[in-house]
């Protein structure tokens, strides 16, 4: 029997002298009752404990989630921190490369200068012209050519 007011409400007793009832009947039903109400006693405990339970995995999936949070919060922060020290090392790298690459542009320059004029003494040096004295202007005689 399901303990409602609904199949309290249906019960048919069978009535002895006027207003009382058959006492094995009521008997029976009481203990009808008692079982029921016992069965939904133990139903109510096992539901509670579900409950308990249900909250105790709840507030640790809480706990759970605000750890993996922080940590995650942590390590985002780690990686920034250690990216940005990697930028700046990558930073410090970049500026020597560039300070090389400007010397080593100055020196190829400096060699093709070098070269330049190597090759045009070599071709002179090889006509055997009497050498001429660098251009002076206080050496100049004579009137200015117009």
């Amino acid at each position: 029997m399901v303990l409602t007011k609904e199949a309290i409400d249906a019960v048919q007793l069978t009535r002895r002298f006027g207003r009382s009832y058959d006492a094995s009947e009521v008997d029976t039903l009481l203990d009808e009752i008692a079982d029921a109400a016992e069965d939904q006693r133990q139903e109510l405990e096992r539901l509670r404990s579900v409950q308990e339970e249900y909250t105790r995995m709840k507030d640790k999936i809480a706990e759970t989630l605000i750890f993996a949070q922080q940590t995650a919060a942590e390590i985002v922060e780690q990686a920034r921190v250690k990216g940005n020290a990697e930028l700046a090392v990558i930073r410090q790298k970049k500026d020597a490369l560039l300070r090389e690459v400007s010397t080593l542009e100055r020196c190829k320059l400096l060699a093709e200068l070098e070269k330049l004029r190597n090759d045009l003494v070599n071709p002179l040096d090889e006509l055997n012209l009497p050498e001429r004295p660098r251009s002076n202007p206080a050496a100049l005689t004579g009137p200015p050519i117009i």
